[in-house]
């Protein structure tokens, strides 16, 4: 077929949009997107075919052998125009078409957060903007239709969601995402005509719907209709690093946006190559969770002038005090407290260290730190905050690695403060044993190290063979020549994270599982049933 003088291959089933992306000609639209079912909604991918009758849109027209097609005739670009006229007449549009907007753009150094948007200086989503880009491209200088503003009000009273409809332009790419794409049915075209909305169905709660709160609405949305709570104001991110998850077993891949070396967004890979829902902790929670107060920056040693007090050391006496301590105990009085959490190079080597200092097995969980404590063990190295720590006897000598302040450092002779999962690279084994790729989004606070190079560093200071390596991949390299190390999975319905509650941090998860053990009890349901 031939595009605007070019001659293009295609496949069979292809539509016109389809074809012309692929060979570099861009056709403008709002509602298509290459990983949703298309309706041809926003009727801005209009083309003109040679012979035929009117402009038939682009993303529902399947390519024929043939077909001569133009794009962006003056014709097709002045229905456009009007096209998305009519759009703003419905939109808060006064910035894109204001005449000052690039003397105001310099003048106005940050973005005015205001609960209500009424311009593109009060939106948090102005920098992704679909809308805001197709007006630069079609030049819209006016807005010859009568301003209709819908004046709904702000939907805030569900979690992790902000939806303010008056910006909608019902292009309905989340109710596609919804049903077409995960099956679901929590939202939809409400009413009909100029009251036409996205809403639920009876105008219930979103939490009432079913939704899942999985994100990928606010991920499809071209407009500032639909935002993240946790997740606004910070404007273009300074980078966007692909990871994964490890709040389960599951391994989501995640995609981490950045701002002042600060994880501020987490989402999925926005071309939705993810096909499923994303809980609620990997798609809301880790920005919260990994800039709580209260990490742990520095090495301290319990130390008594006055009182017992922890001080702040370097790395290399917190290694040489721990370690010299650990040569007074006999194997079978010392155990290792592990989180399923760590990484496996940190698994790895803490086997290895296990090996040579303990004449018990890893332990993972409190049942098993129990067991520990049966034996009368005198010192143990835990690598995460357990419940029970203060509560184990005959323990004189405990070393505390964890990421956050609690209530157990008192009884701690020594505390390594270490990295969350978006602040080291590695691998993580998750479920079917699939090895997940960990990327560092940032770095970390203080002096705080990977769990890799703790254990490597303790080890080195009891005078052990077989824990210096240079670099992470020396350490893959070694790990590949061994088998896997099998160890608990993170189940789904973990609400921990390296032995911190995540709501404790996270105040939203909260009012979240709140709100649906309310909703089961109120349908008589005696068990929790929370999707997370």
């Amino acid at each position: 077929m031939n595009i605007n003088g070019k001659r293009v291959v295609f496949e069979e089933g292809e539509t016109v949009l389809e074809v012309a992306t692929k060979a570099g000609i861009y056709i403008p639209t709002l509602c298509a997107r290459p990983d949703l079912p298309s309706i041809g909604a926003c009727r801005l991918c209009i083309i003109d075919i040679e012979g035929g009758r009117g402009y038939p849109n682009s993303c529902t027209l399947p390519a024929r052998e043939g077909m001569v097609v133009r794009t962006a005739t003056p014709d097709l670009q002045a229905v456009r125009r009007n096209i998305l006229q009519l759009i703003l007449a419905e939109h808060p549009s006064y910035c894109l078409v204001c005449k000052e907007q690039d003397e105001c753009a310099k003048l106005r150094h940050g973005e005015y957060k205001a609960g209500r948007v009424i311009g593109c200086y009060t939106c948090s989503q102005k920098e992704l903007c679909e809308i805001r880009k197709l007006v630069e491209y079609l030049r819209v200088r006016e807005i010859r239709f009568p301003i209709l503003y819908k004046d709904l009000p702000l939907e805030r009273d569900d979690p992790f969601l902000v939806r303010d409809y008056n910006l909608c332009i019902l292009c309905a790419r989340c109710i596609r995402a919804c049903q077409d794409v995960l099956g679901y049915s929590a939202i939809a075209l409400t009413k009909r005509g100029h009251d036409t909305k996205v809403g639920t169905l009876l105008e219930v709660s979103h939490l009432e719907s079913g939704c899942v709160f999985c994100g990928h609405c606010i991920d499809v949305c071209p407009t500032g209709a639909l935002t993240a709570r946790g997740s606004s104001w910070f404007g273009t991110p300074d980078k966007s690093v692909s990871t994964t998850c490890v709040l389960c077993s599951h391994g989501c891949q995640m995609i981490a946006d950045v701002r002042w070396n600060t994880v501020v967004n987490v989402h999925p890979p926005y071309d939705m190559s993810a096909r499923r829902e994303y809980c609620v902790k990997g798609r809301f929670c880790i920005p919260a969770l990994m800039n709580g107060r209260n990490r742990l920056k520095y090495p301290t040693i319990k130390r008594k002038f006055i009182q017992e007090e922890h001080f702040p050391v370097s790395w290399d006496e917190a290694f040489s005090y721990s370690a010299e301590k650990l040569k007074q105990y006999k194997l079978e009085e010392i155990g290792i407290l592990a989180s399923p959490f760590l990484l496996d190079e940190a698994i790895f080597l803490l086997s290895r260290f296990a090996k040579e200092v303990s004449a018990h097995n890893i332990v993972y969980d409190d049942e098993g730190l129990q067991d520990l404590a049966s034996r009368r063990i005198k010192v143990l190295f835990a690598t995460f905050n357990a419940k029970s720590l203060s509560e184990i006897k005959n323990i004189e000598f405990l070393i505390l690695q964890d990421v956050y302040e609690s209530s157990n450092l008192n009884v701690a002779d020594v505390i390594f403060p270490t990295t969350t999962f978006t602040e080291e690279s590695g691998t993580k084994t998750g479920e079917d044993f699939i090895k997940n790729q960990i990327n560092k989004v940032v770095d970390p606070p203080g002096e705080a190290l990977p769990s890799w190079k703790i254990i490597g560093g303790l080890a080195q200071g009891m005078g052990l063979a077989g824990f210096s390596f240079n670099s992470l991949i020396d350490l893959q390299d070694e790990i590949s020549k061994y088998d896997p190390i099998n160890i608990p999975l993170v189940p789904k319905e973990c609400l921990e994270y390296m032995g911190t509650p995540i709501s404790n941090k996270v105040s939203e998860l909260d009012l979240y599982l709140n709100a649906k053990r309310v909703l089961n009890e109120a349908k008589g349901e005696r068990t929790l049933n929370v999707r997370i």
